[in-house]
């Protein structure tokens, strides 16, 4: 071979003698050229099954990834359909919970489209079941398939059937379908129930207002001296109130909300004090020795208004209490301790 290649003057001759022609046709290629197109024969031999190899183990490399992948895919659908179903459970109870608000707060049900009552309760819509509707009491002519997925969920044909990206995509389509009719009833649910709960505040707040605007308790503490009537001492007359005897100084309180008409002199009465409780009720206070309050202010239940004293025509320290209904004056005993249950049940 040594010799072979340092021998380029040696060369090969090879005559094409084509049939019916005169013409012969020669070629002459040196030992050199012929050893080294060999050469880059087998070299482009071995390139090529290199490149062949290569692209054997890059193929391998790249199933292996893909089964990769495709299991890690495959439980992933699996953990989005135990998702898919979890959520479905929370849905149905969700649309249990807004019907037993809607139940205990008085706020009517809205109508809902005929698909979403055949989702929840099918045998209530009289279809006759075919197929796997059969199952669950839904016609699978008149139930989209977004309704009839939910309804094989619910009876378990689902767990059983094979999962794929379709059926996870319907169920998710389904889902989103529902959720955005919640996230819809919620909305307004919550408005309602604001708009009752601020109702019902209200109502609360006026009717503690009407209860408070009602003489119900004592206007000062000690005890009745003198009570409602005619009376003989310290004159024989008609007693419009009562007197109500304590320390001198003690406070005086409005026996219920209401605005001072008055806070002044007044003869035989002394510093009085005139409270008008809006509702017919006027409560009077006389003998003070101070008055803490003047016309035109709002006072509220149990606030202190004057101090007792015996200014006017008066024995001793007390308070004289009134209580006038529509200007004519009422027994105050039975408001002393409350309201009178007459009162309260009208």
């Amino acid at each position: 071979m040594k010799n072979f290649l340092l021998s380029p003057h040696k060369r090969l001759l090879i005559k094409i003698i084509p049939h019916h022609t005169e013409s012969i046709y020669k070629i002459e290629i040196s030992h050199l050229h012929l050893a080294v197109t060999a050469l880059c024969t087998a070299l482009l031999c071995i390139a090529l099954m290199v490149s062949h190899v290569g692209a054997v183990h890059a193929a391998e490399a790249k199933v292996q990834t893909l089964q990769r992948m495709d299991a890690q895919q495959k439980k992933q659908l699996a953990d989005i359909s135990k998702q898919t179903q979890s959520i479905w459970k929370r849905l149905k109870l969700l649309q249990q919970n807004e019907k037993e608000i809607r139940t205990l707060t008085g706020i009517g049900a809205k109508k809902t489209p005929a698909k979403a009552t055949m989702l929840i309760t099918p045998q209530r819509a009289g279809m006759q079941p075919q197929s796997h509707a059969a199952r669950v009491g839904v016609s699978a002519r008149t139930v989209s398939p977004l309704w009839s997925a939910f309804a094989q969920w619910l009876t378990g044909g689902r767990e059983g059937g094979p999962i794929s990206f379709a059926s996870e995509s319907e169920q998710l389509a389904a889902l989103n379908v529902q959720l955005n009719h919640v996230w819809v009833e919620e909305s307004l649910l919550k408005s309602q129930a604001k708009s009752a709960a601020d109702a019902r505040l209200a109502a609360v707040q006026a009717h503690q207002r009407y209860l408070d605007a009602i003489p119900s308790m004592w206007p000062t503490q000690g005890y009745v001296s003198s009570g409602f009537g005619y009376r003989s001492y310290p004159d024989s007359e008609f007693h419009p109130g009562v007197d109500i005897t304590n320390d001198y100084g003690s406070p005086v309180y409005a026996t219920a909300s209401g605005t001072v008409v008055s806070a002044d002199w007044d003869g035989g009465y002394g510093y009085k004090v005139v409270l008008d409780h809006g509702n017919g009720y006027v409560t009077w206070y006389g003998h003070n020795s101070r008055m803490l309050v003047s016309a035109g202010q709002t006072v509220h239940k149990g606030q202190e208004i004057a101090e007792i004293g015996a200014t006017g025509f008066a024995t001793g320290p007390h308070c004289h209490y009134e209580i006038l209904l529509w200007s004519k004056p009422i027994d105050p005993t039975p408001f002393l301790d409350g309201i009178p249950a007459q009162v309260a049940a009208q």
